[in-house]
Parts: C-alpha cells; structure tokens; sequence
C-alpha cells in the first residue's frame, strides 16, 4: 500500500492499529509520522505528545473532550476498530471526520459467538475443569433444531443467522424490519445473541422483564457491548434460575475486571476478555482499513 501524498501532514497513532510499524511508515511516505503507545497514559501527556497533530489514528483507548480542544488542527479521527463510542461526540460537533474499520471482525466475532454457543450447550469449560479433577462429565444439548434468536440484523448478526442456519438451527431475528417483537423472540429461543450498536436506545436493552421471559433452558449470548444488559439484572435472573446461563465477551467496562465482578461468581456463565476480534486476520484486517483511510484522506485534500 502506497501513499501519493505531496505536502507533509502531522500524524500521530496513538495506539498499535494491526500492522507493524514498518508497514505504516512504509505505506504513509513523506509523513510527519508519530508513532506512539499511548495505553494508559493521562490526558496531560497525550496533549503534549500531540500537539500540532492533523490526523489521530487509534484503536480503543477513550478520546476526551478535552484532548480534542486542546488539538486544534486535527482534521480526521481514524479508529481502526468497528465501535466509536469512545470516541467523544466534541469531534463530531467539530467537524472532524471519523471514520472507522467496517466489517474486519465480522468472521472473528460470528466464529467466536458459534463457539460460546456450542461450549454452553455441551458444558465444555464444565467438563474440562471437571476432568482436571478426577471427575467425569454431565448431560449436554445438542444446537441442531434450536431457536436461534439474532437480535439485530447487521453484518454480524447476518453471518451468526448464516452459521445458524448452516447447523440446522431455527432462526429468528429481531430488527427494525423484522417480523418478530422483541418480547417474541427473548420467549421462543433457545440461545439469543445480540448483535446491536451501543446507543441510547440500547443502552441496558436487556433488562428484569426481558430476562423473565426467557426459557429456563435458555442461554444469553453476548459478543457486542457490555452496557446492552443490565449486569444486575442479569445477576439476579442467573441466581433465580430464570435462564440456563450466559456466554459474555463484554462488560460494563473493559477487562482486567475487578476480582468483585457479579456474573463471575455464576458458575454457568462462560466468560471471556473481549476477545472477539482478537484473530490474526481481524487485527490486520482492522489495521490496513486505518491505514487506507489516513492514505484516502491525505490524498483527496492534496488534490
């Protein structure tokens, strides 16, 4: 990947993006390139180390208000990530152009939910801790000819609904144009996984009276944003007995968790650090998409 750029912009990535230094060097000739690792540094020594910075490129790592007044040339955010709620609403306000890796995860993300979805149902961390110990396994289910439920229908979610389908389970789907309520489906499924943006209006989706409406034999998936449930309620469903269990790659906040976590002390919750798109393909996936719109941007203002 190459760069046309003639007049020098001041670029700052502030956190590792998917691709070796070399390779963003490599790709951004002419640059005034920065490259930083940022993780946990205070807003005080970001300001410094980006002054004068045009075009910010990162993954996660939250963006303050106060960093981007205290930036007043940047132009462009790029987030080599699919979510940009970390990324505070002042730049938009600004004008600034976001933009963000769209799809890389896909596969990652859809692959994984399969694998929550079979380890609960056949009890697999159950058995493997059980067999560690001397002992022997418990009953299982089979996914085949169970209820689906995929609440949202966007790119993830229409690739678990494939997969789903694939297994020969049955599929429902809640979306804005879908045919089922959401009530419907939390009632008839068998696994439910969410696939949805983190938005006001999705902010703790999943509440008390959703969860009471699940089977007692049904599983919640959850490989999307930790906020899309409510953590105590989803606590206090798992300690009545109102769902089988749960699979969570996210949290209300982002691991290391606290020792103290609630839905870690249930032992029929899968848990797992946010590592849903954590796969070789998706980290360079996400990392050459960064690239090519800092590439992208850099050439339409030069031309």
């Amino acid at each position: 990947m190459t760069s046309n750029t003639n007049s020098p912009y001041n670029i700052t990535i502030l956190e590792p993006i998917g691709l070796p230094d070399d390779e963003i060097r490599a790709g951004l000739p002419g640059q005034n390139l920065k490259i930083l690792d940022s993780r946990g540094w205070e807003d005080e020594a970001l300001m410094s180390a980006c002054q004068g910075s045009e075009i910010l490129a990162l993954t996660n790592r939250p963006i303050s208000a106060a960093l981007i007044e205290a930036l007043p040339l940047l132009r462009q955010i790029v987030v080599a990530f699919a979510g940009i709620d970390h990324v505070t609403k002042v730049a938009a306000e600004r004008g600034i152009d976001i933009v963000n890796a769209i799809g890389y995860a896909n596969t990652s993300v859809s692959e994984l939910v399969l694998g929550l979805m079979i380890s609960l149902a056949r009890q697999i961390p159950t058995h493997n801790n059980a067999i560690r110990r001397g002992g022997i396994g418990t009953m299982g289910s089979e996914i085949k000819g169970k209820t689906l439920g995929v609440v949202g229908a966007g790119q993830i979610g229409s690739e678990v609904e494939r997969l789903g389908d694939a297994l020969g389970m049955n599929v429902l789907t809640y979306s804005r144009r879908g045919t089922v309520t959401l009530e419907e489906l939390f009632a008839q499924s068998d696994f439910i996984s969410l696939h949805v943006p983190l938005v006001p209006s999705t902010h703790k989706l999943v509440g008390a009276d959703l969860l009471a409406r699940m089977k007692p034999t049904a599983f919640l998936i959850n490989c999307a944003r930790g906020p899309l449930i409510d953590s105590a309620a989803l606590h206090n469903a798992l300690c009545n007995g109102l769902l089988a269990g749960a699979a969570l790659d996210v949290f209300d906040r982002e691991p290391p968790l606290p020792s103290d976590e609630l839905l870690l002390v249930h032992p029929n919750v899968i848990a797992t650090p946010h590592i849903g798109f954590q796969t070789n393909e998706a980290i360079r996936a996400k990392g050459e998409q960064a690239l090519k719109h800092i590439q992208a941007f850099c050439n339409a203002t030069d031309s």
